[in-house]
């Protein structure tokens, strides 16, 4: 759910639990701050959700952008998932492009043994896709977050036709090997 300048989002993770987050602009937010008073104008189930959080249970971090490093990989070394290309958390690909990098390099070392050239063969094959997801991923977390023009952002969401949507969920599952 977007709001002005903050956003909730929840999935259920059993009968019991419920996973949850709330991304609020770069407002003065501690342990003592009233999340309840924050997302007060969202729908009651929102409120209810955190009345229903133990504070010991609430977990406030800051979210921030990294820049892109151009090379994931050094002599017998690679990073992967958000080591090498971090994401903010907005489309939930984060832990998804960690699990397809191991994917990938595992299958490369199938076939070559040489880790140096598997690394390097590794980022040609997932470069773009990662650059999308984290381009698309950076965007959406600019936009879901705007403060002002919130009617404008709705209405122009609601024109996204649901090829556009059905292109970029193909472009997110394919995996290219």
């Amino acid at each position: 759910m977007w709001g002005k300048g903050k956003r909730f989002g929840f999935v259920k993770i059993s009968e019991k639990k419920v996973y949850w987050y709330a991304c609020i602009n770069e407002r003065s937010f501690s342990r003592d701050s009233e999340i309840e008073d924050i997302f007060k104008d969202f729908n009651e189930l929102v409120l209810n959700i955190i009345k229903a959080t133990s504070k010991d249970n609430i977990i406030c971090n800051e979210i921030s952008d990294l820049t892109p490093i151009p090379q994931w990989y050094a002599k017998n070394l690679c990073l992967i998932g958000d080591a090498a290309h971090a994401t903010t958390p907005n489309m939930g690909q984060g832990a998804c492009q960690a699990i397809e990098d191991a994917y990938v390099i595992g299958r490369l070392l199938e076939k070559n043994k040489d880790f140096n050239s598997v690394f390097e063969e590794f980022q040609k094959i997932r470069r773009k896709k990662v650059d999308y997801i984290v381009n698309t991923s950076r965007t959406i977390g600019k936009i879901s977050q705007w403060e002002h023009g919130n009617s404008l952002r709705n209405f122009m969401m609601s024109l996204i036709p649901e090829s556009i949507n059905q292109k970029m969920a193909k472009k997110i599952i394919e995996l290219e090997l």
